[in-house]
């Protein structure tokens, strides 16, 4: 798949140096805004890119060890939406980026998979979990088809 985003990259680069700066630009955007759309969907769903589904949430208990939250669930309440989410667009390139503190200290902290502090002993020590990866942004095929047909409208427009 690697090699495809490559061979798609140079394919949308060209049509891309075409363009004038501002309609490249506009195409970026259109391609960011697309690809935006695609991968909140993911996140709705709780599925990573590669179509896999994402590792559900795990139990939560109260300090007498009695059941607080079930396990599974739906999660990411917050970053399912477009506001939370930024698109960078340049005529050279697209990004997308979470907005604010908390929103990219969530969405790093679970698509790398770190280590976080989510909680405290009663002496002041800290208690320490390994979050599971969970991708959140990424390419699917669906993904590489979307990015090719606003390629296609680039090339012919009135189509």
């Amino acid at each position: 798949m690697g090699d495809d985003l490559a061979r798609l990259e140079e394919w949308f680069g060209q049509i891309l140096r075409g363009l004038s700066p501002a309609e490249r630009r506009r195409a970026t955007l259109k391609l960011g805004q697309a690809l935006r759309k695609s991968n909140l969907a993911r996140i709705r769903d709780n599925v990573q890119p590669d179509g896999s589904a994402m590792e559900p949430k795990k139990a939560r208990l109260d300090k007498r060890g009695r059941l607080r939250v079930a396990a599974g669930g739906k999660m990411f309440q917050g970053l399912r939406y477009a506001k939370h989410w930024r698109i960078d667009a340049a005529e050279d390139g697209v990004e997308i980026l979470p907005i604010g503190k908390v929103a990219t200290h969530t969405a790093s902290i679970h698509h790398f998979g770190e280590t976080v502090t989510v909680g405290r002993l009663r002496n002041g020590g800290r208690i320490r979990a390994k979050l599971p990866e969970r991708r959140m942004l990424g390419f699917s095929e669906a993904d590489i088809q979307t990015a090719l047909s606003i390629a296609a409208d680039l090339l012919e427009p009135d189509a």
